[in-house]
């Protein structure tokens, strides 16, 4: 399993190579410098928009900044029970992507696990997603609006609005695709 400084780690190898300063970087994907520092040293979550955001800046697969290494499927890639890609964002919260060894996909389908008692800071990026409820009960939080799932729940929405998923009652996964 990956941890967040071992991605940020990446993140700030990928842009020392890539000669950009700090401020330059930060710029470039549209944020403060001292936010960009946070996440580069690993002293905040780094959400999956800017992720995808900064593959794309230094042309790369996500993958690589996720995983320490780039995708090698161009028709086909399986992911066999339990083997997909593991990040541990922070303490209570992990995803498995189902996806990383296919070149430019256009979808990130991942499998999130929440406990309870862990509020994901909202996020926001382009594209739609899609969040499927596989064990437990959620609470998402949408814009201004929160629903409340179950196992076999399903919703679809506009990812532009501030988002987070709070797991309720226990623990929590789902299954989640975003569109880049």
């Amino acid at each position: 399993m990956y941890e967040l400084k071992e991605i940020s780690a990446r993140i700030k190898d990928l842009r020392e190579f890539s000669d950009y300063s700090v401020e330059e970087f930060a710029k470039k994907v549209g944020i403060s410098a001292v936010e960009y520092a946070e996440y580069e040293n690993a002293e905040k979550d780094i959400p999956i928009g800017l992720l995808y955001n900064i593959s794309g800046l230094l042309e790369i697969d996500p993958s690589v900044i996720l995983f320490g290494k780039g995708a090698t499927k161009r028709d086909a890639a399986v992911v066999y029970a339990g083997k997909g890609g593991s990040v541990k964002r922070y303490d209570g919260y992990s995803f498995m992507c189902l996806n990383s060894d296919f070149i430019d996909p256009e979808l990130e389908p991942m499998v999130v696990t929440i406990d309870e008692g862990v509020t994901p800071e909202l996020v926001q990026h382009t594209g739609q997603e899609f969040n499927y409820v596989l064990k437990g009960s959620l609470r998402i939080l949408h814009g201004e609006k929160e629903y409340y799932l179950s196992a076999g729940d399903s919703i679809y929405f506009d990812a532009s609005y501030p988002h987070a998923q709070v797991a309720m009652g226990g623990p929590a996964e789902f299954l989640t695709v975003i569109q880049k």
